[in-house]
């Protein structure tokens, strides 16, 4: 008989034992309330209001129409809403379409760690090999000669996420600079999963990876209106790149899912022509709620990784507990803190040297500021 445990995956198995213990989830890597009740009323008025068959293969033109408007409007980037947008069924999927069009049998595809948990399996699905190459805390600073010194006659793609789950890292001018520089020297391509492009706090900047110079032809931007609008249920993705990857995309993603739920495309298109006030307040409500936590949990002594963006916050217990393994301090942590974590370690490929494996706790801070407060509290009641 198969192990559960086994079958079961990290989020799946802190979840149960969350609920078991009656422990408070920040494992969970979404928000506790809904978006916008507007935005909500557009979906249910559009059942009713448009065809509920199948919508164009490519997306509504409302919606790609408004993403490129979209574009334009915060980062002054004109892109073709007819041939260099594809809406898909969630980021996921779009970065699915993406790998398994961009990749083929034998291809080395690189991958930065710690890293979102679907790439390393779809690259395999595939045919491809991953690369994984980890970043260092606590800058987790990427460089040319660390691309370099990775790429063979067989590379053919980088995935980048930006910012990065779960560090909350967003990549610097000169890193995406590195790899353009890499990029072009060896025929490649790069897709940038940005699903966090508006939850970006202080004072940085999101760069998207089709502005920067010599990638305009050979990247590939993965979106979520999910994470933008706080519907990440609704698992509605976008692509966006040249009309020659479009199409190439596309073609796989005629084969996965088709199409995207009609009536959720008309709110999501409804939804992007809110003003700039809109994501100002946006990252606000997560700025605050990242300054929240972080303030409760340094005034403990913990040591606590302050994120540029995302809505993931990691802390660190080896002062406490230098010996445990990342997965045995969340159940410790579960059972004694009530509160439930993800350890980074499971964001790193299994051959990664264990030397370069971060040992911290991502915790998610899209709560409401009780739970955010009553979690901090607990586990600095447990760690000190």
């Amino acid at each position: 008989m198969t192990d559960k445990n086994k079958e079961m995956t990290i989020f799946q198995k802190m979840t149960e034992l969350s609920l078991k213990h009656n422990s408070i989830n920040l494992g969970q890597g979404f928000p506790d309330e809904d978006g916008p009740k507007d935005i909500l009323e557009k979906a249910s008025n559009a059942l009713f209001e448009l065809s509920n068959q199948y919508p164009p293969m490519k997306g509504l033109e409302s919606l790609r129409k408004n993403i490129s408007n979209h574009i334009d409007t915060h980062y002054k980037l004109q892109t073709n809403w007819e041939s260099e947008i594809l809406i898909t069924n969630g980021a996921t999927e779009a970065l699915a379409a993406s790998i398994l069009a961009m990749t083929n049998q034998g291809d080395e595809v690189i991958i930065f760690e710690p890293a979102y948990d679907s790439y390393k399996p779809i690259v395999e699905k595939a045919g491809g090999i991953a690369k994984c190459i980890p970043l260092l805390p606590p800058k987790w600073e990427l460089t040319y000669e660390i691309l370099k010194n990775n790429i063979n006659s067989k590379s053919k793609l980088i995935i980048i996420n930006n910012p990065m789950n779960p560090i909350g890292k967003m990549f610097k001018t000169s890193e995406l600079e590195a790899i353009s520089k890499i990029v072009n020297e060896n025929d490649m391509y790069v897709i940038s999963d940005e699903v966090h492009e508006h939850i970006v706090f202080d004072d940085n900047k999101h760069i998207p990876i089709i502005s920067v110079k010599g990638l305009e032809q050979r990247s590939i931007k993965i979106g979520s209106a999910g994470k933008t609008f706080s519907l990440t249920g609704w698992k509605i993705g976008f692509v966006i790149s040249t009309e020659e990857l479009i199409n190439t995309i596309s073609n796989m993603h005629q084969y996965i899912t088709f199409t995207v739920p009609p009536n959720l495309q008309e709110a999501i298109a409804y939804a992007y022509k809110k003003p700039k006030k809109y994501y100002e307040n946006l990252k606000q409500t997560f700025e605050d709620k990242r300054n929240l936590i972080y303030k409760i949990l340094t005034k403990y002594g913990i040591k606590t990784h302050l994120p540029e963006a995302t809505y993931f916050l990691n802390i660190d217990y080896e002062k406490k507990y230098p010996g445990l393994d990342p997965e045995d301090f969340c159940l410790e942590l579960i059972k004694n803190a009530k509160v439930t974590g993800i350890p980074i370690s499971v964001f790193y490929n299994k051959e990664t040297n264990e030397k370069d494996v971060s040992k911290l706790i991502r915790l998610c801070f899209a709560k409401n500021d009780t739970t955010l407060i009553k979690a901090a509290n607990q586990i600095g009641e447990y760690l000190y």
